[in-house]
């Protein structure tokens, strides 16, 4: 993480300021350190240039350890499905064991083939007006950036899809985000891979109880992030707290009528965000002047089971076909 965003940074427990120590610095980022609460006590760990701010960490020195287990006890427990999956012609694998395929090439380091399993596994996955209005609204979001200034944070950056599309010609400082460390370890190497790591910090919190002094992030923006959130709770309210000038959030909403999705959504408990009304009204309730633009109505399909790996589906929403609206909401 970037050095200079010290600055911004307090205890997402207490808001309380911190204290540093910074065990190694390299080019103006800090490898390994700690911040510790000089209220609560509270110490967050800095390791491998990632800064992880989360509030319940039981066995902090186990964290990173965690990072790649799920994919070596697949490897080492499951050698025949390895096998199929990179042995077969990329093209005759369903679009999941495409897609699980580009997960397993990351962690081989061998990025170009992993993109190019990914990119097909999306184009499978998603129909084309689909991925036309998210592509749409990732272009919004860069015109409104050229408007703006940094830093600008990322909310649930996840794999990193936006910040993949705005970084090659992003002037400003990034922050990606995400509550796993683990998603964090699998960004920095790709990022890295990609040349897009200079302009890029990691952090690991969950948006709930954000690390960022009040006021202190100029741009927020996010992919789709708050229709993951599960239990959002106060989360607008904790991001009106933090956010300086505006929040651009990409988002889906989904109809709002009975049947699959609603018991799904309703399941998931994601529903004041994942319908128009009910997200307006909470971004207005937490202190924001909220507009949506660019809306773009498309039929979402579920995506398919793996037919190797069929335990795994890529997205839990929608469980039947629908129309959703895509757009971006602009929050001030």
């Amino acid at each position: 993480m970037r050095d200079q965003l010290r600055r911004l940074l307090v205890c997402p427990a207490c808001h309380g300021p911190l204290r540093w120590k910074v065990s190694e610095k390299a080019g103006g980022r800090i490898q390994e350190g700690s911040a510790r609460c000089t209220e609560c006590d509270v110490a967050y760990p800095v390791h491998r240039g990632i800064g992880v701010f989360l509030t319940s960490l039981p066995k902090p020195e186990d964290l990173w350890d965690e990072a790649n287990r799920e994919i070596a006890s697949f490897l080492r427990d499951e050698p025949e499905r390895v096998r199929k999956l990179m042995e077969a012609p990329l093209e005759a694998l369903n679009p999941t064991d495409q897609f699980v395929r580009g997960l397993l090439l990351e962690e081989r380091k061998e990025f170009g083939p992993a993109k190019i399993a990914t990119d097909l596994a999306v184009e499978g996955m998603y129909p084309v007006q689909y991925r036309t209005a998210w592509t749409s609204q990732m272009r919004f979001v860069k015109q409104q950036l050229a408007r703006g200034r940094g830093p600008v944070v990322d909310l649930a950056s996840g794999m990193g899809m936006l910040l993949e599309f705005l970084l090659p010609e992003a002037t400003e400082q990034f922050v990606g985000t995400d509550v796993s460390p683990r998603v964090l370890i699998r960004d920095q190497t790709v990022f890295r891979s990609l040349g897009l790591g200079e302009r890029l910090s990691l952090l690991a919190f969950d948006a709930r109880r954000s690390p960022f002094a009040d006021r202190s992030v100029p741009t927020l923006i996010t992919n789709v992030g708050l229709g993951n959130i599960e239990n959002p709770g106060s989360l607008l309210k904790e991001l009106r707290r933090v956010v300086a000038d505006r929040f651009l959030a990409i988002t889906v909403f989904f109809p709002e009528e009975e049947g699959p999705n609603a018991e799904e959504i309703r399941r998931l408990k994601l529903d004041s965000l994942s319908y128009r009304g009910s997200a307006m009204a909470r971004f207005e309730e937490a202190g924001f002047r909220v507009q949506m633009h660019n809306s773009q109505k498309v039929t979402a399909r579920p995506t398919p089971r793996g037919k190797i790996m069929s335990e795994i589906q890529p997205d839990r929403l929608p469980v039947v076909e629908t129309e959703v609206e895509w757009c971006t909401l602009v929050a001030h």
